[in-house]
C-alpha cells in the first residue's frame, strides 16, 4: 500500500550516507555512476520516448537508463540521482521505475515514492549542510544561483528549488513558461503564499516584463505584491522582491521572491 505522506527524514539520511560512506568532501568527487556501480547498478544512456529515466531492478543488481537527449548536463545528473533515490528506498515497491521529467519536480499531491527520489537526489547532489554554507547570508541573485548551479553541478531549475527547501527565510520560487505559472514552491516560513494554477503573470513583475521582451536585471527587483499575490497581498507581502532567469530551452523564466 502507497503510504499517505512521504517520509521526508530518510531519503535525505540515506544520501548523507553514502557521502560519509565515500568520504566525499565536495560535489566535484561525487561521480554518480562510480557510485552507482558499487550499489550494483549500471548506468547508461540512451532512447527513452516517455520518460527521462528508468531504473529496472533484478534482485541485487539495477540498470538506469537516462534519455540521451536531455540537453542539460545537470538535469541529466538529477535524473540519475532520482533513480538512485528509488533504488535505495523502494525496493519492495516495484522492480521497474519509469520516471518523467515532471516526476523530478514532483510536490505536494504527487507519488509519495516520486517526492521521497526527489528528497534523496537534491541532498546526494547538493547536502543541506554544504548549500547553506554556499549561500551564507546572501539574498537571491543571478550570479547566486549560477555559482551554486557549476558548484554543485545542478540545473539553475533543481538550485532554485533547493534554495527554498532549505532556507529559514520566506521565498518563493515560481517557473513561468509562456507567460504563466507552470509550477511553483515556497518555503515552510512563507505562510500564506499561493498561487493560481496557470495564473496569467502580469507585465509589472519582472518575470511578466520577460515575456514581453525585456531582459530581467541581474539584481533583485522590488514588485508590488498585488502583482503576483492579488488581494492576498496585504496579509502576505506588500511588496516582494523578485529575481528572474530566464531558460531559453525551455521557454520559461524562473522567478525567485521574498518580502521587501
Amino acid at each position: 500500500m502507497t503510504p499517505s505522506q512521504p517520509n521526508r527524514i530518510t531519503p535525505a539520511a540515506r544520501a548523507r550516507k553514502l557521502w560519509v560512506r565515500f568520504g566525499f568532501s565536495n560535489p566535484a568527487e561525487l561521480i554518480l555512476e562510480d557510485v552507482a556501480f558499487t550499489l550494483g547498478v549500471v548506468v547508461i544512456e540512451g532512447r527513452l520516448d516517455s520518460a527521462d529515466a528508468r531504473l529496472i531492478r533484478n534482485h541485487k543488481n539495477g540498470l538506469i537508463r537516462v534519455r540521451e537527449d536531455i540537453p542539460e548536463a545537470g538535469r541529466k545528473r538529477f535524473a540519475v540521482a532520482h533513480e538512485m533515490g528509488h533504488w535505495e528506498l523502494h525496493e519492495g515497491v516495484s522492480q521497474v521505475f519509469s520516471c518523467t521529467s515532471d516526476d523530478m519536480i514532483a510536490g505536494y499531491k504527487a507519488s509519495t515514492h516520486e517526492i521521497e527520489a526527489n528528497l534523496f537526489a537534491a541532498e546526494l547532489l547538493m547536502p543541506q549542510h554544504l548549500f547553506q554554507e554556499r549561500v551564507g547570508v546572501n539574498d537571491p541573485s543571478v550570479p547566486l544561483l549560477r555559482d551554486l548551479a557549476t558548484y554543485f553541478q545542478t540545473s539553475l531549475t533543481a538550485t532554485a528549488l533547493r534554495l527554498v527547501e532549505v532556507t529559514d527565510e520566506k521565498y518563493a520560487m515560481v517557473v513561468v513558461e509562456d507567460g504563466r505559472v507552470r509550477w511553483w514552491r515556497a518555503s515552510e516560513a512563507f505562510d500564506g503564499f499561493w498561487l493560481g494554477p496557470k495564473m496569467a503573470v502580469q507585465e509589472d513583475t519582472v518575470a511578466g516584463s520577460f515575456f514581453k521582451g525585456e531582459l530581467p536585471p541581474v539584481e533583485a527587483e522590488e514588485v508590488d505584491g498585488e502583482a503576483w499575490l492579488g488581494s492576498k497581498a496585504a496579509r502576505v507581502a506588500e511588496s516582494l522582491y523578485e529575481v528572474a532567469i530566464p531558460l531559453g530551452r525551455y521557454g520559461q523564466v524562473i522567478s525567485l521572491l521574498w518580502p521587501a
